[in-house]
């Protein structure tokens, strides 16, 4: 399989001598959705500033489609790679929303016209219509958030890596980043990275996950088997996802006769719930 981004025994060293990332191995194909979780201080941001060379391995290679993350190489790594930053307002610096969302462009040297078709389509795929003129700075949270992963997609990527997306977002808001974020995967096929603790959100937008702990790589795999290990997850300070834990409880606790893969969703849970009541076929997704 060819991967569209990948590291390679990533090592990082901080200046104070401590280790942030110990030999992770990381890849991700075309069109992928990919969870990396852990707790707060398991290296997961560290690891998403390598993709776009924010940070430089003090040893191992981070690898772009195919080519070495390096200072020689950063113009098309960052092309290739948006990164969104937990906090927005440490991403949106520009007088309004439609310069933020420009810059990006403007530093590919694209034509005017170019310009303002990314700058268009980015505000069109976010739905920020109307904000264009405002500062991004008096917008709410949740604005804040969508200007600043417009800003990215203005650059046209084909890996968006997203820090912690939920933070400090309202439950409708977390809900619209979603869908977005599925239909940018669906049309364009944009291989999609969150770092985050927030398992409730990990199985609603992604298929696979990393687990970190303390700079290294715990468990990797489908979402199914990484939640079926259920030891390493408590182990590192992690939870099951609600639903998930809920019917946990059930097979252990009341001894009902649940699948021993578990639901992770609330679709799955239905599904589960209409098979231990004898219901067959009522529900194809």
């Amino acid at each position: 399989m060819n991967h569209v981004i990948e590291t390679i025994d990533l090592c990082y060293t901080y200046p104070d001598g401590s280790k942030a990332l110990e030999n992770v191995n990381f890849a991700a194909g075309k069109g992928d959705k990919i969870a990396i979780l852990g707790p707060n201080g398991a290296g997961k941001s560290t690891l998403l500033h390598h993709f776009n060379g924010l940070l430089m391995p003090t040893s191992g290679k981070v690898k772009v489609l195919g080519l070495d993350v390096s200072r020689a190489n950063l113009d098309f790594v960052r092309q290739k790679v948006g990164l969104v930053f937990q906090n927005p307002d440490d991403q949106l610096f520009a007088p309004t929303v439609a310069q933020d969302i420009a810059f990006g462009p403007k530093n590919l040297r694209l034509s005017a016209k170019e310009i303002e078709e990314r700058v268009k389509w980015a505000i069109e795929v976010m739905e920020l219509q109307g904000l264009e003129h405002k500062s991004p700075h008096k917008l709410s949270q949740g604005q804040k958030k969508r200007v600043a992963i417009a800003g990215v997609l203005a650059m046209k990527p084909e890996i968006i890596a997203l820090d912690e997306p939920t933070a400090n977002l309202d439950p409708k808001t977390v809900n619209k980043i979603l869908e977005l974020l599925l239909k940018l995967n669906r049309e364009l096929e944009l291989t999609i990275i969150i770092a985050t603790h927030d398992v409730d959100f990990v199985p609603l937008c992604t298929d696979k996950a990393y687990i970190l702990n303390h700079g290294k790589v715990v468990a990797k795999g489908l979402l199914k088997e990484v939640f079926s290990n259920t030891e390493t997850l408590r182990n590192v300070d992690l939870r099951l996802p609600r639903i998930t834990h809920l019917f946990e409880i059930l097979k252990v606790k009341d001894n009902l006769p649940v699948s021993n893969t578990l639901p992770l969703t609330i679709g799955e849970a239905r599904r589960e719930i209409h098979r231990l009541l004898g219901r067959k076929n009522l529900y194809s997704n």
